[in-house]
């Protein structure tokens, strides 16, 4: 009988946790002030196994924030006041925690532990849910996968909550170390390229952490450029990701191909080749593009929390250094389209900084773009434009004058003295916004029967 007992006892499972290491993290708290400030920075009370490690840590975060001195004293008296003490094991227990440390040198590693197990914990009740709601029959399939995305989202967010920034400190101490690298690079950009070299200069290409919103009325060649974009990241083997609500893979691949040649788009896409030779080079450019790392969902109507898991899965799965979406009015939701675009501007923002990448949202105009002189787009352009201004560190807007009849012979002050076009420029980004750098127009060329950009001073094609 006794065998038996001792062989359920090897067989059951316990759920993670660390109590030694919570004892020790609530004792440093009691005998060292920079112990409670590094722990209340990454620790909450729900993340301690033991219901009396919780109520203790309770008792000194409202000592703190009440701006009361914490110490072995205090704490007591506060547990009294909260009728907690003889839970948590009497003034004997509080006293025993501060005997069982020394100092508080290895109290941040301590708090991680006890996060890990807390997310253990969490990671095991959310897939003990799923698992039950998944054989209930009369739940929706559905709502169990957003149940569980929901429950995974949450848990990504305490760790990207929990990693912490660099110290004022460390930051000034690199920043001649920064400032060095930029002056010896000479001339080379910094961040991701965007295939243009008026966008490299402007930008010293795609910088990581920033949300770039590229903003167009429709057939200015948004994607295009995108495209442009994606495949110089590509060939300079960055792997790219991409949502595309609007566009098919298929579709996309197409537009690729014609950024990456000299045919033209009705070609490819409606007309076929007149010649038979033309398919050799054709072979020579799939063959090239084939294996190029870029992955692109083009799922259409995504909700912004699906958008986050994937986006967090490509980073993971493939180490994406890029991420697009086309575009951000179209991200399906249960509110209103002005709330659903604000909270899509907003995580795109969020997952910039939580992926340490460039995250580039396109975005529509509305109508009341055709209203001003030229059509030239302004901020207020933007659809849905104050949530998307506030989120965004970047926003360039496309605008081509022959788009809406403005040729070069009959507007040259439009081209030469209003937008500044040189030489074969004939289309502008519209850098309206940058919180790091400067504003004004980076003039480009657009060449419309091969829907492609282009530098002015780049007249040659790969092919």
């Amino acid at each position: 009988m006794t065998v038996i007992t001792e062989n359920k006892k090897q067989l059951g499972k316990m759920p993670p946790q660390a109590l030694s290491l919570e004892e020790a993290v609530i004792g440093a708290m009691m005998i060292d002030r920079k112990a409670i400030d590094d722990c209340l920075l990454i620790l909450k009370q729900d993340y301690f196994y033991d219901k009396r490690n919780q109520h203790l840590f309770s008792a000194i975060k409202s000592l703190n924030d009440s701006n009361r001195p914490v110490d072995l004293l205090t704490v007591i008296e506060k547990l009294k006041e909260l009728n907690k003490l003889e839970f948590i094991g009497g003034d004997f227990r509080v006293i025993e925690l501060t005997q069982k440390v020394a100092s508080s040198a290895h109290v941040l590693e301590h708090a991680r532990i006890i996060i890990q197990k807390y997310l253990r914990r969490e990671i095991i009740s959310m897939c003990s849910s799923a698992i039950s709601e998944a054989f209930n029959e009369s739940i929706d399939v559905f709502d169990v996968l957003d149940f569980t995305g929901k429950g995974l989202d949450a848990i990504n967010n305490i760790i990207s909550n929990e990693s912490s920034s660099l110290s004022w400190y460390d930051a000034m101490l690199a920043m001649p170390k920064r400032l060095e690298f930029l002056s010896n690079n000479n001339g080379k950009i910094t961040g991701l390229p965007t295939g243009l070299k008026a966008l490299d200069k402007h930008f010293s290409g795609w910088q990581n952490t920033d949300f770039i919103v590229i903003g167009a009325d429709s057939g200015m060649g948004k994607t295009a450029l995108t495209m442009t974009h994606i495949l110089a990241a590509a060939k300079a083997n960055k792997a790219v990701g991409m949502f595309s609500m609007e566009m098919s893979v298929q579709q996309l691949a197409i537009r690729a191909t014609a950024v990456e040649s000299s045919f033209h788009m009705n070609q490819l896409s409606r007309t076929g080749f007149e010649k038979q030779e033309y398919f050799s080079t054709l072979f020579e450019i799939v063959n090239q593009m084939k294996d190029y790392p870029i992955f692109i969902d083009d799922k259409p109507a995504l909700t912004v929390p699906q958008m986050k898991r994937k986006a967090r899965s490509l980073a993971r799965n493939h180490d994406i250094k890029i991420l697009f979406i086309d575009f951000l009015q179209m991200f399906s939701g249960d509110k209103e389209v002005r709330i659903n675009v604000g909270e899509a501007a907003r995580e795109c923002k969020n997952l910039a900084k939580e992926l340490n990448i460039p995250v580039i949202g396109l975005s529509q105009l509305s109508r009341e773009v055709k209203k001003s002189q030229y059509s030239i787009p302004k901020k207020h352009h933007l659809k849905e434009a104050s949530t998307i201004e506030e989120a965004a560190d970047v926003i360039m807007l496309l605008y081509r004058p022959s788009y809406y009849g403005f040729d070069r012979e009959n507007y040259s002050d439009l081209y030469d003295n209003y937008l500044g076009l040189q030489g074969d420029e004939n289309a502008v980004g519209m850098v309206v916004k940058n919180r790091n750098g400067s504003l004004g127009n980076v003039g480009m060329k657009f060449i419309e029967d091969k829907t492609k950009w282009a530098d002015a001073s780049d007249i040659s094609t790969p092919f």
